[in-house]
């Protein structure tokens, strides 16, 4: 016999479950050093209400799967059991993941597959950098990629206001990469730790295996044009970028990058740790000079403040690195000197917001 909560109408059970949902743990995650458990959660909620009954189990399977999450390996049956269970309208976000780094890189048949029959706004990718560079047609120089061991990184693309489904059809034939499929709005690129090549001979010498390096290469006065960069990014009214210690050199690589954002309006940025993270304590095992990251660090934000104030298209700039109490104080200063003369305001140190119009 039905419980008494059973026996409400399904529209007010909805609204009910609806108190439940959370944001993927995918997002809260997207300024820490990606691994393999990105997307776990401890909040299992709706999982162990949709256990109690067959009518829960209808009610609730629609919300687990507007957050999805893809196995590469497994696409096959991930895409057979959306379809089976009529969820492919409820998907609004989606995480594709492959740890394997032995994986082709050059297979990048499988977001043609997805979005053939899925529309999410928002996607997320875990993935080796030489995987995350093929699938965006950007092939990767990786020759120092044996110095920094970067084993993951995460690309997320993210558009505001998209179209139902059947209202817009994708030529994803004659899409080169993931960024041609629609117009995106947002872009967030976690591209991990560069503490490891610091315990190198001339580490600086080094170049970051990252598709934002190499649109940045594309873009520097100085080099040839090698690459054919999507339109679809000058669309960006957002970017956030996320790193460990980078080299100042790669980071000037990213704000060159910069150029192909002509419409970007808010910026963000973080180059050091979380509070929570100890990987500087763990690096400095090895025979690094402690002293080193820090410099690049502060290095980086003179470039950063000079690029924020010279891009007419910003609006604001926001960083994540004020956590830190050892260089707060240096980066306030940094960033005044930059910015808090030429039109600039900022809140509680770590938001900057442009105050007057540039002509």
């Amino acid at each position: 016999m039905p419980s008494a909560l059973e026996r409400l109408p399904n529209e007010l059970l909805d609204h009910i479950i609806s108190y439940l949902a959370t944001e993927p743990p995918s997002r809260a995650r997207h300024h820490q050093p990606p691994t393999r458990h990105f997307t776990w959660s401890r909040t299992r909620d709706l999982k162990h209400l949709a256990q109690t009954s067959s009518q829960f189990l209808d009610l609730v399977r629609p919300r687990l799967f507007t957050h999805a999450c893809l196995e590469l390996e497994d696409e096959f049956n991930f895409l057979a059991f959306i379809l089976r269970s009529g969820l492919r309208r409820y998907v609004t976000s989606l995480v594709a993941i492959t740890i394997n780094a032995s994986a082709d890189p050059t297979d990048q048949g499988w977001w043609r597959r997805v979005l053939r029959y899925l529309d999410p706004a928002c996607v997320t990718v875990l993935a080796p950098p030489t995987f995350i560079g093929n699938m965006l047609n950007t092939p990767i120089m990786d020759g120092h990629s044996w110095a920094f061991d970067i084993k993951l990184q995460v690309l997320q693309l993210e558009r505001h206001n998209p179209l139902p489904h059947s209202e817009k059809p994708l030529d994803l034939e004659n899409c080169k990469s993931l960024l041609d499929t629609h117009q995106w709005t947002s872009m967030s690129f976690n591209e991990s730790s560069s503490l490891k090549a610091y315990n190198h001979y001339e580490y600086f010498l080094s170049r970051v295996p990252s598709v934002i390096g190499e649109w940045g290469m594309q873009l520097a006065p100085q080099e040839p044009p090698s690459l054919d960069l999507p339109a679809t990014l000058h669309g960006l009214t957002y970017f956030s970028y996320t790193a460990v210690f980078p080299f100042y050199n790669h980071v000037k690589l990213v704000l060159d990058a910069l150029a192909s954002m002509p419409e970007l309006r808010v910026l963000e940025m973080q180059l050091a740790p979380d509070a929570d993270n100890h990987i500087t304590e763990t690096e400095q095992r090895g025979s690094m000079d402690p002293n080193d990251p820090w410099m690049e660090l502060a290095t980086s934000y003179s470039l950063i403040g000079f690029e924020v104030n010279a891009k007419h298209s910003l609006v604001e700039f926001r960083s994540g690195d004020f956590h830190l109490d050892a260089i707060r104080s240096e980066l306030s200063q940094i960033l005044e000197d930059s910015l808090g003369e030429s039109g600039w305001k900022h809140d509680e140190h770590s938001v900057w917001k442009r105050i007057t119009s540039r002509i």
